[in-house]
């Protein structure tokens, strides 16, 4: 295409290309402006999170459950967000409200964009939930979802579910897989241990 061609389809198609060169502008300056958005978001629910620890430390219940509230409203698509589900299961379990502390955990098992391990995590708390509410049964079925990094842990609350539930031989097996998946020198095997000494048969 030469020079003159060149200027002729310009001046043809100045409207369009100006309306084009427009979008892209709206477009790129939209991204930024939204990256610049979501780094402030995250920022705001750093310092949020903190406050939450800091109160949770200090047993200051109220701004507590205040501040894990407003993340889960306002930051709820941010990793702290998601981690203020569980602040407010543990303070609705402590409080006796079992269904609301289920909905909570709930809620981070079920989030798309939860970090990789969080719902594991979430089924392990909700177990937790289950045992403290007196329902072992509830606690086995969320736990049969396998979770590799957390296998000690969930064969424990199986062991704790089977034994809520008076059956020695799974309970005395979970406990047995647990500790297969601690190394030797953990201080934590003795505390398993004493957990299958107490449903009758010390390993």
């Amino acid at each position: 295409m030469t020079g003159p061609d060149i200027a002729n389809f310009l001046q043809r198609y100045r409207k369009p290309l100006i309306a084009a060169f427009i979008i892209v502008l709206l477009a790129v300056s939209g991204f930024f402006a939204y990256e610049k958005y979501q780094r402030h978001q995250v920022a705001r629910a750093a310092v949020l999170y903190s406050e939450l620890l800091d109160a949770m430390a200090g047993q200051q219940w109220s701004p507590a459950r205040a501040s894990a509230e407003t993340l889960v409203n306002q930051y709820g698509h941010t990793p702290y967000g998601l981690f203020a589900h569980f602040f407010l299961a543990r303070l609705d379990s402590d409080g006796g409200q079992m269904a609301k502390a289920e909905a909570q955990l709930q809620a981070v098992i079920h989030a798309d964009d939860a970090p990789v391990g969080m719902a594991a995590m979430a089924r392990l708390s909700l177990a937790r939930v289950y045992l403290q509410a007196g329902q072992p049964q509830q606690a086995l079925g969320i736990l049969k979802v396998q979770s590799a990094p957390f296998a000690a842990l969930y064969a424990e609350a199986r062991g704790d579910a089977y034994a809520a539930l008076h059956q020695p031989d799974p309970a005395m097996q979970a406990y047995g897989q647990a500790l297969a998946k601690l190394p030797a020198t953990d201080p934590y095997r003795a505390y398993l241990q004493m957990k299958m000494a107490n449903i009758g048969v010390a390993p």
